[in-house]
């Protein structure tokens, strides 16, 4: 434990960082990372961290194995009323980094868990079994039938240990094989009964790994179910990390001296007038910001005669005064409600889930959370919803088509006016009174017709310091990296081919023989092929097109100035770099606008045909920063979408 946190604090920046493992026979492995280095000792040597810790229970190794067996052996009649998730196809997943999934596969490193002797016991082993499972069933994706069958397995390898122990000890009388049988009785028992059905499972990880099922909530029909985990016992759990609770406090004293020094900095979400407003509410000084995402999924199956297509609408939450080291990892985010998409398009489940989630959300922000540290009371005050455009647009009760009538949630633009320069023209930004105004009409009228792009009250009108003109910022991720990028690097590709300057195969031969750096190996793009140009399609994830995208011009450096769209590009790539930066200053907001509203005005000259919504939604983020702070801490994050990804994958296995 000391060596690790000698290494953690002192080394982990060292360039030239290598390091082998030799804390036991089976390792050997050498990591030219700490990240991989420290992801390896959490995952294959925890307990030797763990162990340093002197509050740690102490487990004997008599009494309480005799109580610990008679919980299993009462646990083991259980009635089927209580076994209700006996599904052995279903499984509980949570988040995984995929980067470190490749990893363990291809140094296969055996799972290692040491324990001292004194403290080894049967409780011990139980609780490294339902590791094991959770191992398999959440990071290797395996379905409960077939945990069951390697239970069923590791079982049936003992019993025949045991027999072949007592084959060559019969003749000697220094080996007591009764005690053996008894042991050996016993842990095939903890393994069968742990693996036997998901009551059992479920509540073995209720008891090591404070596992919080998800609550039930029936909506307007029977059948139409929503599920929802209660936010205050998640945040609870994660905030008694004392190492995540003191690098919250830490980050917040950091940035409020730099800004203290430095008044024209923007480091956080903490200096947006919208958030400054909602956090006045608050007197008590130790306060935390909640942010809320939400982002629909798709699942089907694939295999089989039961080809449906399942959508769900899902809701993350984020502890927004998160370093950043911490915030960007899957397991900083939180799942803690999934729908089906097609129950909330009927208003009274809309209303029974979010009267749910928004009783649940003010009850955090008024009374708070009581944990074990110097203040004993945190208070959590609400930031902002992100989503993409479609999914804002309706937690706002906008209009859900951005094809025609006012598409913007931020200003009174009409579809028709998108083509209007900006030199020419201003739009009137959306206020809460002119937004109240309009949806008071609405309401009256009462006959479903939109006025202004305003089509219903929003999902969180009741949530303390929600308001749809002001807590919905625009997504980074969706405009930029997976809406304008895409839209520019067609366009000058086509450019080059009608300019007969490069064809097809040699784009498609170029973009897949590029040597990526080591840096962007893990984002490297897919090749451009013809039909991605023909649909105007580049495909691949949000971070694999940002990459194509800064990497144009070196991959095409012999003819991308010949290209009458470049000035687009270099627009786009010199907006992009404040967008994306961690660091801005109030000073800088000035000339971004401008260069936002020349892109705009350009756009329009030289390509009118594709001037769609999200290039007018990149005129706004200046009004955006003021509001809410930084763009990057908005958007919807990379880890969230790796998140999504495993939800989809996990799906795909269990629906059917």
């Amino acid at each position: 434990s000391s060596l690790f946190k000698h290494i953690r604090e002192y080394h982990r920046d060292d360039p030239s960082f290598g390091i082998r493992c030799e804390l036991t026979v089976f390792c050997g492995f050498r990591y030219s990372t700490f990240d991989s280095y420290r992801r390896h000792i959490y995952r294959c040597h925890r307990s030797l961290i763990d162990s340093s810790d002197d509050s740690k229970n102490n487990i004997s190794s008599g009494i309480d194995d005799i109580h610990f067996m008679e919980d299993f052996s009462s646990d083991a009649s259980f009635n089927d009323e209580s076994s209700i998730a006996d599904n052995s196809d279903s499984s509980i997943y949570v988040d995984e980094e995929v980067d470190e999934m490749e990893y363990n596969f291809l140094n296969m490193n055996p799972i290692t868990v040491p324990v001292k002797e004194d403290k080894l016991s049967l409780k011990e082993f139980a609780e490294f079994y339902t590791r094991v499972l959770l191992e398999l069933r959440e990071y290797h994706l395996l379905p409960q039938k077939i945990v069951q069958c390697i239970s069923s397995f590791i079982s049936t390898l003992l019993d025949m240990t045991f027999k072949l122990i007592k084959i060559k000890t019969s003749t000697s009388a220094f080996i007591p094989t009764n005690d053996l049988d008894i042991v050996f009785a016993q842990v095939i028992s903890i393994i069968n009964s742990i693996s036997k059905n998901e009551y059992q499972f479920l509540k073995q990880c209720k008891n090591f790994f404070n596992y919080e099922a998800p609550t039930e909530i029936i909506l307007n029909k029977n059948e139409e179910r929503a599920y929802y985990i209660p936010l205050k016992q998640s945040i609870r759990t994660m905030l008694q990390n004392e190492t995540l609770l003191k690098s919250i406090t830490d980050n917040i004293n950091s940035f409020s001296n730099y800004v203290a020094k430095d008044k024209d900095l923007i480091l956080s979400n903490r200096q947006g007038c919208c958030i400054k407003s909602n956090m006045s509410r608050r007197e008590n000084s130790n306060v935390l910001l909640l942010k809320l995402y939400t982002d629909g999924i798709s699942v089907t199956n694939p295999i089989g005669a039961k080809r449906d297509f399942h959508k769900f609408t899902c809701f993350y939450y984020l502890l927004d005064d998160m370093p950043e080291t911490m915030r960007s990892k899957v397991n900083s985010i939180g799942l803690f409600c999934m729908c089906y998409s097609k129950h909330l398009n009927d208003q009274n489940n809309a209303k029974i889930l979010m009267d749910v989630l928004v009783n649940d959300l003010n009850n955090l922000q008024n009374e708070g959370i009581t944990i074990a540290c110097p203040s004993s009371r945190i208070y959590l005050v609400f930031s902002t919803v992100s989503a993409d455009n479609l999914g804002a647009n309706e937690v706002g009760g906008f209009q859900k088509t951005f094809s025609s009538g006012s598409f913007c949630r931020h200003c009174l633009i009409t579809y028709e006016q998108r083509l209007i320069p900006l030199t020419d023209i201003s739009f009137v930004p959306r206020t809460k009174l002119k937004h109240d105004m309009v949806l008071s009409q609405v309401i009256e009228n009462n006959d479903d017709k939109i006025i202004q792009g305003v089509k219903c009250c929003s999902w969180f009108k009741n949530l303390v310091g929600f308001h749809p003109t002001e807590s919905l910022p625009p997504d980074l991720m969706h405009d930029v990296a997976e809406g304008l990028c895409p839209l520019i690097i067609t366009a000058l590709l086509k450019e080059a081919i009608q300019q007969r300057i490069l064809s097809y195969a040699q784009i498609e031969e170029r973009t897949s023989s590029f040597n990526f750096g080591f840096n962007d190996l893990s984002n490297k793009p897919p090749p451009i092929k013809k039909q991605h140009l023909t649909n105007s399609n580049v495909i691949g994830t949000a971070s694999q097109r940002l990459c194509l995208f800064k990497l144009l011009p070196i991959i095409f450096y012999d003819i991308i100035d010949e290209l009458a769209l470049f000035n687009l590009y270099t627009l786009l790539r010199e907006i992009i770099s404040y967008l994306y930066a961690g660091i801005m200053r109030k000073s800088w907001l000035p000339y971004l606008d401008a260069l936002c509203k020349s892109f705009y005005s350009l756009m329009v000259e030289l390509l009118p045909d594709h001037v769609t919504p999200k290039v007018h939604f990149l005129t706004e983020y200046c009004r955006s920063i003021e509001k809410h702070g930084l763009p990057i801490l908005n958007s919807s994050s990379i880890s969230k979408i790796l998140f999504s990804l495993c939800l989809n994958a996990i799906s795909c296995v269990n629906v059917c």
